[in-house]
This record gives C-alpha cells, sequence and structure tokens, in this order.
C-alpha cells in the first residue's frame, strides 16, 4: 500500500516502522496522514509477522532531527478535514496492541504528536529531544481529546503533568528519562539503531508469551485509563467547551494572523 505523509518498512526481521513523513510542515498531522496512519496501524496489528514495532517522525528539510509538531492547525484552517473521532480511535488501537511499540522521538515532539507517543509502550529520545503539550497554550483547553492528560497522569504522575500542561514546558531528553517518560536516551546518531536493537529483542522473544504479558498488564490499568479517557470528555462539559477542534483552530490561526498584521503595521 502506498501512502502520502507516512513512510511504512521493514527495517529489520518481524519489525516494523512507521515514519511521519511531513518535512515541510514538521511533519505535523493533518488529517490525511492521520486516516494513513489509521490503516497502517491496524495492519500492523494484523500481520502475524510484525512482533514489535516503531514510531518515528522524517528529519527537517535541513537535516535536523524532528518527530513531529502535533496537530495541523494550518491545514485544518486550509479545509483538510481531521476526523475529531480518528486521533483517539488511533491512540486506543496503538495503546490496545498485543506488539511492542516504540516511539522513537528527537527534536521537535509536541501536542498531538505526545499523544501517539503516550500510547506506545516505550520512549526512547534523542539529544535534541524538545517535548511538549502545548494543548492549553495554542488551543485554550488543556484537555487533549485524544488522551494526553490520562497516559501523563499514569507514566510520570500529577504534578509532572501538571507542569507540562499548565506552564507550556519544552522537558529535555535528560528530563524525559529522569521524569519516566522515556525509557533511555541516546545521541541523535545512535537513537534509531539503539531503538531498532530494542525492537528486535522483543520481535524474537516467545510472541504468545509477549502478547500475555502485554494483555495482563493493559487490562490491569485498562479500567482506570477508560474512566480517564471518559472524564476527559465530561469535564469539557462542564465547563461549557462546545466548540469543534476545527473551530478552535481557525480561531487560533485568526488571531495568529491578526497578530502577524498588527506586528507588520508596528514596524512599518
Amino acid at each position: 500500500m502506498s501512502y502520502e505523509y507516512i513512510l511504512v518498512k521493514r527495517p529489520a526481521q518481524r519489525v516494523a516502522s512507521i515514519t511521519l513523513n511531513h518535512p515541510p510542515r514538521l511533519n505535523a498531522i493533518n488529517g490525511h496522514m492521520l486516516r494513513e496512519l489509521d490503516r497502517a496501524v491496524r495492519r500492523i496489528e494484523r500481520d502475524d509477522e510484525v512482533r514489535a514495532w516503531l514510531l518515528t517522525g522524517a528529519p527537517r528539510p535541513d537535516g535536523r532531527p524532528c518527530f513531529s509538531a502535533g496537530v495541523d492547525l494550518k491545514a485544518v484552517n486550509e479545509g483538510v478535514r481531521l476526523d475529531r473521532h480518528l486521533g483517539p480511535r488511533v491512540t486506543n488501537t496503538i495503546d490496545d496492541m498485543l506488539k511492542p511499540s516504540i516511539a522513537v522521538l528527537d527534536g521537535i515532539a509536541s501536542t498531538g504528536a505526545i499523544e501517539l507517543a503516550l500510547a506506545c509502550d516505550f520512549r526512547l529520545v534523542g539529544a535534541q529531544a524538545a517535548i511538549s503539550d502545548w494543548h492549553l497554550k495554542h488551543l485554550g483547553s488543556g484537555v487533549g481529546s485524544w488522551g494526553s492528560p490520562a497516559r501523563w497522569l499514569s507514566l510520570v504522575g500529577p504534578s509532572v503533568t501538571k507542569e507540562m500542561i499548565l506552564t507550556a514546558k519544552v522537558m529535555n531528553a535528560d528530563e524525559a528519562v529522569a521524569t519516566g517518560f522515556a525509557t533511555a536516551r541516546y545521541p541523535s546518531e545512535e537513537l534509531y539503531g539503539q531503538a531498532l536493537d530494542m525492537a528486535g529483542t522483543m520481535a524474537g522473544m516467545n510472541p504468545d508469551g509477549v502478547s500475555q504479558a502485554l494483555a495482563h498488564i493493559q487490562q490491569s490499568g485498562a479500567r482506570e485509563r477508560d474512566h480517564s479517557l471518559s472524564l476527559a470528555t465530561q469535564v469539557r462539559q462542564w465547563f461549557g467547551s462546545t466548540e469543534t477542534f476545527g473551530e478552535r483552530a481557525r480561531k487560533v490561526m485568526a488571531e495568529r494572523g491578526n497578530r502577524q498584521g498588527a506586528q507588520k503595521s508596528e514596524s512599518d
């Protein structure tokens, strides 16, 4: 199957990789990319030849590493539809999959892209990683619709979760490991190889044993996770948040345009 916004490869025996691939926009996630990602993840889930997989991002046009800048607000403003049900489905599919997944993060990794990484079983980071959750900063809502607060909370605890969301903190590679967000950090040039080695090790294990272990671990926390994800929708309703993501995105882009216009007038 061919894709326009992602790359799907088999970099090693029994290992697959998905690369978010839209460098001109820092691999930002538009509606087309999300649909392709949904198809690719479900194909990996059904493929008995794949026993572990990686999620990474293509480098910037100048070669610097990049995971993804998150959801592409410009694309939404340009009329590219982003299905509001698809993001939660993709993240939950990744979270529930009985095949180990590793998010390989270096460079910019923000907001919607972090929700994808949080759904993976492991996160490895490169030395240039810049990790952020800017739902509140950019969209005015601290509750990401794909489950970020719930997954942040289960991974790093309430204090770090609050800091990441309420202060728009940018977490570096060392902090990612220290807080428990990432399993390990590596020099940027070694990151992918280390991730591939880790995936290869898990792919060489008894697949039934791997599936059983993941099923047990995931189901042990599933009730709490599902409750937290459901609560996110309720919280938005409590506070009267009725705007769709598309409406918020268009409002944000309009405000940015107004600010840029005002700055240009001042400089003139």
